[in-house]
């Protein structure tokens, strides 16, 4: 027996197949958000950097230089916690730097073709461009520590401005600026 349905009736619809050109399901999207995460991340940083300048700036008018080496003004104590807290406040900030490090390179193994996702970027080259600026971010990060650790039993004058060039410079620090331009950010 046959079905006797007119052939006007059927409608065909065509199932979407993925192809290599097509976006995989939203990795655009989710590197667009990682890249605007890690953006909001380094403003952050920026704050609790200048946060910490000011800090040691406080402590450099201290004039350690002229106490003697056992000797800690009481002004000393609120401003090394405070260091202590921006510190910490840029740990939390590179753990999660970290935290996108880690999502962006597996984004990248999900894209095998090398198509980009953002523009002209890739999803790798926006993983190694991510990375490089983590790996920069670790390598200040401990600077930072080591500064915080030592400013406040430091008696050398010209040491101290030192300390804080550096924590004020961030010699190790590199920014990709037109990651964040591609993307619209500034």
């Amino acid at each position: 027996m046959t079905n006797n349905v007119p052939e006007s009736d059927c409608t065909f619809l065509p199932k979407e197949v993925m192809t290599p050109n097509k976006d995989f399901p939203g990795i655009s999207k989710t590197v667009f958000t990682h890249i605007c995460n890690l953006h909001s991340f380094l403003n952050d940083w920026a704050r609790f950097r200048d946060k910490g300048i000011k800090l040691c700036r406080g402590i450099s008018a201290l004039k350690l230089h002229e106490c003697t080496d056992y000797y800690y003004p009481h002004q000393l104590k609120p401003l090394t916690e405070g260091l202590l807290e921006a510190l910490d406040e840029l740990k939390n900030i590179l753990e999660g730097i970290e935290i996108l490090n880690n999502q962006l390179k597996a984004l990248a193994k999900l894209q095998i073709t090398g198509q980009p996702v953002i523009f002209t970027w890739s999803a790798s080259v926006i993983s190694d461009s991510v990375e490089k600026m983590f790996l920069s971010l670790q390598k200040e990060y401990r600077l930072k520590q080591i500064i915080t650790e030592n400013i406040a039993h430091c008696r050398d004058e010209k040491l101290i401005d030192v300390y804080i060039s550096s924590w004020e410079l961030e010699p190790y620090f590199e920014s990709n600026p037109y990651l964040f331009a591609e993307v619209g950010l500034n």
